[in-house]
């Protein structure tokens, strides 16, 4: 992370600018639905276009599994099939099942 990107996401702008994405997108990841680990992507990235750092239109709210693979392809970065496998298993897991009856 750049310079500029430090004092961005250090910033009480950016503190607020986060809370109002996520209150605007009720608190859930917009691709997954997701309430849990909640963090806030830049769609067009600040290292990109800096004065949409703030804007509310370039933000959105995700979770942060939904968050790594939008950021891997903004950045060519294709996913690493046995990571992604030992992921889905491990949530997997940890989901509570439902006695059966």
């Amino acid at each position: 992370m750049g310079v500029a990107g430090r004092s961005i996401y250090s910033s009480k702008r950016w503190e607020r600018a986060r809370f109002l994405a996520k209150r605007r997108d009720k608190f859930a990841c917009v691709q997954c639905g997701s309430r849990n680990k909640l963090e806030v992507h830049h769609l067009r990235p600040v290292r990109a276009a800096p004065e949409l750092a703030f804007d509310l239109r370039n933000l959105k709210t995700l979770c942060r599994d939904c968050h790594e693979v939008e950021t891997n392809r903004e950045l060519g970065r294709v996913p690493d099939a046995a990571q992604t496998a030992w992921k889905s298993a491990v949530a997997e897991l940890a989901r509570p099942h439902r006695k059966e009856k």
